[in-house]
């Protein structure tokens, strides 16, 4: 369905807008509101403007509004960067403590933990004039996001400052605690997200994938338990709590694979909603133009398929930074409907789309999620798409509770079912096929289904910034990436050294960042991860 309304995404101590509902996109009359310290948290309404808050840092520059999608390696092995001006940053595993990507990624999402610890410190207040289900419910939200945002935390730099207390000047205050170990980090955000599933709506009353639903909250705290059942921490008994969750989004019977997988996508681009696919994505929305500045992200700017900024087909401007590795082009069978969609099979030119050939290389190919002709928004600039961003589709379930299952029973028999209604979509093959269909597995140990769900994963959520991470718990990251520098083609043609300098650059001390030089200088309590 179109959206009818968007998460605004504001700053949290200045001007906030609200926009009505609209039965068109663009046709927003958003009042104002001026907020202070004085006047605030005393009513629903200005706890959603709070709340609203907490989700925007979701969107920021250095989140997923712009570093996150190709800028910080998280492609891993699927694919790689080429984006010249970015050489010697992170971006092509050149790590530096003095990173700006690195420090504002960091700061961003504390601040993010700043704004839900305010939230939560005040929510339960008596003398608030709030209806006690809408309480509840912007509780459960914050209390899900702080986690969200400890989870991205601990999953990328290991123990962190467990800070939940709110700030006493701003969002921005100097933290000056030490950090807690992986462990309890992770002991806090099951915590959070398990009081916030009691709390939240289901997602059909939530409306919009963009709100968090009892699905965001169950699945994600599958992903949560599978990290924590891989590597650093090793804790296998987690699997059977990764399936526990993932089976609960299951057995709600609501959530299904859209038929086409091309047309999840397009949906992201076009502004439209499909609650029982995507379960939660980020929101953006708008080109930036206009009498109210909207807030647009660089979703299919950054990683999209390129084209120049000089062009005149109206195609929208894109750097086309992510390429793909040749191993996933061949990981798909030439029948899998995702090879074309997530690997462009076409560029784009003035005069129309020009196919590529067995002429060119895999590596001059684009990520092709993220197309900016299906955007309806217009014109389309070259600075902000209205895109959303995936962070947690129905297919991910399907497959965590087939992994998960699998390392349970150490035996695939219980997770075909679930795998193999991924692989169908895949295939063209109707997902609800009654018996065995050619598109399905069958007949596997232990061993080779664990392989394959490695795979099918990569070739399922590739470019969706999970890979790096999937690597890392499966304990596989240095081999992986070494094992892609090997099809880097020699030359000095700048796509070539591109490809070669991302997977050279990578070392075994790439699973964990490390702490921004500037938070150790300014709170003497931290200490650096181990080989920093």
């Amino acid at each position: 369905m179109r959206k009818t309304q968007k998460i605004l995404l504001l700053p949290f101590f200045a001007l906030v807008l609200t926009c009505t509902s609209c039965s068109k996109f663009l046709d927003v009359k958003p009042d104002a509101y001026v907020v202070s310290t004085e006047n605030y948290y005393k009513n629903a309404e200005q706890l959603d403007i709070a709340l609203r808050g907490v989700y925007a840092i979701l969107a920021e520059t250095y989140t997923y509004g712009n570093s996150m999608q190709g800028r910080m390696g998280l492609e891993a092995d699927e694919g790689f960067m080429h984006f010249p001006t970015d050489n010697g940053t992170m971006s092509y595993y050149v790590v530096n403590t003095t990173d700006d990507k690195l420090l504002n990624h960091w700061r961003a999402i504390y601040r993010g933990v700043s704004r839900a610890n305010l939230l939560l410190k005040s929510i339960d207040n008596s003398a608030i004039d709030i209806d006690e289900t809408k309480r509840a419910q912007i509780k459960g939200q914050a209390l899900f996001l702080r986690g969200y945002y400890f989870f991205m935390l601990v999953s990328r730099f290991g123990g962190v400052p467990l800070v939940l207390d709110p700030p006493i000047s701003s969002e921005n205050e100097v933290i000056q605690l030490p950090r807690s170990s992986a462990r309890e980090v992770y002991a806090q955000i099951l915590l959070d997200m398990e009081r916030a599933a009691d709390l939240v709506p289901d997602i059909t009353a939530a409306g919009s994938s963009g709100r968090i639903s009892k699905s965001t909250v169950w699945g994600i705290l599958a992903r949560v338990n599978l990290y924590m059942a891989g590597n650093p921490l090793n804790e296998t008994s987690r699997y059977d709590e990764a399936a526990k969750w993932a089976k609960k989004v299951i057995d709600l019977g609501y959530h299904q694979l859209n038929s086409s997988y091309g047309q999840v996508f397009i949906n992201y681009a076009e502004d439209k909603y499909d609650l029982k696919e995507s379960i939660f994505e980020v929101e953006f929305w708008g080109n930036g133009t206009g009498v109210y500045n909207t807030t647009g992200g660089a979703v299919g700017i950054l990683n999209g398929i390129a084209y120049s900024a000089t062009g005149t087909a109206n195609w929208g401007f894109s750097q086309g930074i992510v390429r793909p590795h040749p191993w996933l082009y061949r990981l798909y069978d030439t029948d899998d409907l995702r090879r074309d969609w997530a690997i462009s099979a076409y560029r784009y030119t003035d005069n129309g789309k020009v196919d590529f050939t067995s002429a060119n290389l895999i590596i001059e190919r684009f990520c092709g999620k993220y197309r900016r002709e299906y955007e309806k928004v217009q014109p389309k600039t070259n600075t902000q798409t209205p895109i959303n961003f995936p962070l947690l589709r129905y297919s991910d379930v399907l497959l965590m509770y087939a992994e998960a299952i699998n390392e349970v029973e150490k035996n695939p028999n219980n997770a075909y079912k679930y795998i193999n209604q991924v692989r169908r979509r895949a295939k063209g093959v109707d997902i609800n096929s009654v018996g065995a269909t050619a598109a399905d597995l069958n007949g596997m140990d232990y061993l080779s289904f664990k392989n394959e769900i490695r795979n099918e994963r990569a070739r399922e959520l590739c470019f969706e910034s999970l890979r790096k991470n999937d690597l890392v718990r499966w304990g596989i990251f240095y081999d992986s990436m070494k094992a892609r520098l090997t099809e880097a083609p020699s030359g000095t043609n700048t796509l070539y050294v591109s490809m070669t300098n991302y997977y050279r650059n990578a070392t075994q001390r790439d699973v964990i960042w490390p702490i921004p030089a500037y938070e150790i200088g300014v709170n003497p309590k931290l200490i650096q991860n181990e080989g920093w």
